[in-house]
């Protein structure tokens, strides 16, 4: 790993940001490379960058790109920092690291949006959103992450999505410095009109510039984007004392979350599709029973696991809920909402628990839901997580996926490689009147345990053949070199990736690790019968021989 950086090129970094704001310390160099996630077998660490440089404008940051560019640098961008997704993926790589741009620039409370920088977190936002009767997307993955990052960058669904859709949805104007260190907005702010729109009057590159997915740091960095926000009924400020797990909140009287409780995944998934025609809905989430235990009391949930029964009960008999919080404009209105849901999950042969008969929970659950807190505490049952091939579909596709992951998860957990969570557990949300869904696989584990490391790569191609015998795209989280594999099913996407990195990038000085490389793979680590049941898949399944064209 290179961890030198010249003088000259040091020295520009200071010269575009401050002396006191770029550093080259091993020590602060490393602390940037601790990071979750996919990293397999360097978990928990990513490369060390070279340096680290921390601008306040855009224009600071366009001269730490040119400044890398003249050098034979590679840049990275980091706003709020949650997983490997955002550090050096090779070496000789300088951190831009965001966070002292983290201004809510304006909320327009007339026209329902945000402009914000990267640095801004879910949580800052919403509450500030809130004061004036709005609210905003939060992915699942938590209120510390970046709005601009999920829009822009990243996968962005979340608990809201049944009536906030999703991040790549919310996106309007903003502001993208290019890998060659070229400002250009995108939308109505390229006209000089406002941030409005994304799409017009002005240059639109919203396919171009994320995507289903986005680069991952991989294009440049963006340093202001305007959001959509939504309507939210509850009072400026909801009252709470306690943090997460102690939480207590003052609950409006014109908000409701209940535990909707099915038989089976089809019943569940013929809720949803009706509770979507009705129209209802604030938040929510499919989840197993047992997943509330893990997270909230990991000690306990490792004892009932070994409990024949009990774990059985939990697992199999309460396996099928989803969670939905209701917000009326008002109490009446709230009613009529329960009314419906109640009416949808009773024609379904389900039975709700509703969470005001339950104090405790309805304190604590209402604010943690509504702010997608609770997810991270996956993290404490075994020390890390994973979360690979996220798909957005249909929701009864989605509900195939779900159970297939269950089966492949409980074979890695019979052999101690993951932690058993006891359920169908994956990350599962509506949008889209509940016509489509989104479910990605999670898994919990302890990085510290040497079984877990043995089986990393093979369980995420396990799940990306699973994904191709039913038919279904692999979705996130690939391999890099699953990528050619996969490449044939997919209209060749990452050849055309590629062009659109080399028409933006030409020195190619963005971090593309997670963007564009296809680094050939040691498959020593993965069984070779994978492979060659992957390939033999892909084969049977390409319908036609599109290849790039010459």
């Amino acid at each position: 790993m290179i961890r030198v950086i010249s003088d000259e090129a040091y020295k520009e970094l200071e010269a575009a940001v401050g002396p006191d704001n770029v550093s080259r310390l091993p020590v602060v160099l490393d602390s940037y490379a601790f990071q979750p996630f996919e990293n397999h077998e360097s978990m928990p660490w990513c490369p060390s960058p070279v340096a680290v440089a921390l601008p306040s404008t855009t224009e600071e940051v366009s001269e730490v790109i040119k400044a890398c560019n003249r050098h034979g640098l590679k840049h990275k961008a980091f706003s709020t920092g949650w997983g490997m997704w955002c550090g050096p993926t090779t070496d000789n790589v300088v951190q831009i690291d965001l966070r002292r741009m983290n201004q809510i620039v304006e909320i327009d409370e007339k026209n329902q949006f945000a402009i914000v920088e990267p640095y801004v977190c879910g949580a800052q936002l919403q509450a500030e959103a809130m004061k004036v009767g709005l609210n905003t997307h939060i992915i699942g993955a938590g209120p510390n992450t970046s709005p601009l990052a999920s829009a822009t960058s990243m996968y962005g669904v979340g608990h809201d999505g049944i009536y906030m859709s999703y991040s790549a949805r919310n996106v309007l104007g903003l502001e993208w410095v290019q890998p060659t260190g070229e400002v250009l907005r995108l939308g109505s702010p390229g006209s000089d009109k406002g941030w409005f729109s994304g799409d017009g009057p002005g240059p639109s590159l919203r396919g171009t510039m994320r995507g289903y997915t986005g680069a991952l740091g991989g294009m440049g960095v963006f340093t202001k984007v305007a959001l959509k926000l939504f309507n939210w009924p509850g009072p400026p400020q909801v009252k709470s004392s306690g943090t997460v797990v102690d939480l207590t909140s003052e609950i409006p009287e014109n908000i409701g979350l209940y535990m909707c409780f099915f038989p089976n995944a089809d019943k569940l998934a013929d809720a949803y599709y009706d509770i979507g025609e009705a129209e209802i809905g604030y938040n929510s989430l499919k989840v197993a029973t047992p997943a509330f235990m893990m997270v909230l009391a990991p000690h306990l949930f490792k004892k009932l696991k070994d409990t024949k029964n009990l774990s059985r009960m939990l697992g199999k008999t309460m396996g099928h809920l989803f969670l939905m919080l209701l917000a009326g404009t008002s109490k009446e209105d709230l009613a009529h909402q329960e009314r419906v849901l109640e009416a949808i999950v009773d024609e379904h042969d389900g039975f709700i628990l509703d969470q005001k008969n339950i104090p405790p929970l309805k304190s604590n659950f209402m604010m943690n839901f509504i702010r997608a807190t609770l997810p991270a505490l996956v993290f404490r049952i075994g020390g890390s997580f994973s979360t690979a091939l996220g798909r957005n579909d249909s929701l009864d596709s989605q509900v195939t996926w779900g159970e297939a992951i269950a089966d492949i998860k409980r074979g890695y957990a019979s052999k101690g490689q993951i932690i058993d969570d006891m359920g169908d557990n994956p990350y599962f949300v509506p949008y889209e009147s509940n016509m489509f869904a989104h479910c990605e696989v999670v898994y919990p584990y302890d990085h510290r345990n040497p079984r877990y490391l043995e089986g990393s790569n093979n369980i995420t191609m396990d799940f990306i053949i699973g994904a191709v015998e039913l038919c279904m795209e692999a979705g996130f989280g690939t391999l890099p070199p699953a990528r050619k594999i996969l490449s044939p099913l997919t209209s060749n996407y990452n050849y055309w990736q590629k062009k659109f990195s080399e028409a933006f990038d030409p020195d190619q000085g963005s971090d593309k690790g997670l963007y564009t490389d296809e680094t050939e793979f040691d498959f020593s680590e993965i069984a070779p019968e994978r492979v060659a049941k992957l390939e033999r898949l892909v084969k049977e399944r390409t319908w036609t021989e599109l290849g790039p064209p010459e």
